[in-house]
């Protein structure tokens, strides 16, 4: 994880602070009724002082002032450091020029800020785009668009935001890709280690949606980086989980090493390298499904494996118990049958973006 903590974290307001009640209208401050998002009082006086906190809304029916007085009737307001709307920053997200003129008036370096909000096209794209990171309130564990998590936290409950942050951020996308540059690197293996990541970032959001402890940006990007070491490791001779494994160490990535490392054919064979998190077991399942740029079946990616390798038959017979062991456990979490597994996931890929 990265050692980088947000100097500075901005909240949506409207379903990220505050229940935005459709039935209403006019400024929230005059509401009937008015509520606080599940979780969000308990993260925002935990994270109180530690690092300044905001709020930047595309609200234009509520000045800063009536949605300090909103905030003030939930017992929210004392925690903001500053309120910016649409007639202070002249922009709306996800246009980055909201972005832009925000960190200019807070006096902040757009990298150390953080974008918090429920809306994955006006806050976590916005921010990204802006060249901020970004906190995804994602309650019912929706998939980013394309598979593509740009946002470095995804929640379910606002109340876990303290420790997700107190964690450390994951590496970015852009991070994961760079590091994959610096090393012997293909076009064919991009766009393998890509499909890897969604895949088993999909799996990921599905697992949690019923309960399991997974992170699901964790888990892409061990995908996109779970070959890091492939062709350098081929032209040494060497095996490319341990020297991946090696190299995301020593970039101070200890949980990403251990994805990398425990996800090779033959780990889970190895008490010793045998895949133990979710997280961990998840990378190493998606990379026995992609097989010639597709999802496959376990079927066709074993056979694959033992036409295009020189792998004792044998040595592949003995992992396909294990594996499909694997298949069920994965399954069984996730709610559904295993002959549901690859269409589900097929279906996943070619969902139009939300």
């Amino acid at each position: 994880m990265s050692s980088l903590s947000p100097r500075a974290l901005v909240f949506d307001w409207g379903d990220t602070l505050m229940v935005n009640f459709t039935q209403y209208d006019g400024p929230m401050a005059d509401w009937p009724q008015v509520q606080a998002v599940d979780g969000i009082a308990a993260a925002l006086k935990a994270l109180h002082g530690s690092c300044a906190l905001y709020v930047g809304t595309n609200a234009q029916a509520s000045s800063a002032d009536q949605v300090r007085a909103a905030l003030g009737r939930v017992g929210l307001a004392q925690y903001l450091d500053g309120i910016f709307t649409f007639a202070e920053l002249g922009a709306r997200k996800p246009q980055p020029q909201f972005f832009h003129n925000l960190a200019a008036q807070i006096q902040v370096p757009a990298e150390q800020i953080a974008m918090v909000g429920d809306e994955w096209k006006n806050d976590i794209l916005g921010a990204h785009r802006a060249g901020w990171r970004s906190v995804w309130y994602n309650p019912t564990s929706r998939p980013a668009a394309s598979l593509m998590p740009l946002q470095d936290v995804d929640l379910t409950h606002l109340s876990d935001l303290p420790q997700a942050l107190a964690a450390g951020l994951p590496p970015s996308v852009e991070t994961c890709l760079g590091w994959l540059w610096e090393q012997p690197f293909s076009f064919n293996l991009l766009n393998h280690v890509q499909l890897v990541a969604a895949a088993a970032y999909q799996l990921a959001l599905w697992l949690r949606a019923r309960g399991e402890t997974v992170s699901p940006v964790l888990t892409h990007r061990g995908g996109l980086l779970h070959d890091i070491a492939k062709l350098a490791a081929r032209a040494q001779n060497l095996n490319h989980g341990e020297l991946g494994g090696r190299i995301l160490a020593e970039k101070g990535q200890p949980a990403l090493a251990e994805i990398v490392r425990r996800h090779t054919m033959f780990t889970l064979l190895d008490p010793q390298f045998i895949p133990t998190t979710w997280e961990e077991k998840l990378v190493y399942f998606a990379d026995k499904l992609v097989e010639g740029g597709q999802i496959t079946p376990l079927s066709e990616r074993i056979a694959a494996l033992k036409q295009r390798y020189q792998i004792d038959p044998q040595h592949l017979d003995h992992l396909q118990g294990p594996l499909q062991a694997l298949q069920e456990e994965i399954c069984s979490a996730a709610g559904f049958p295993t002959d549901q597994l690859i269409p589900r996931l097929r279906e996943a890929f070619n969902a139009p973006c939300a």
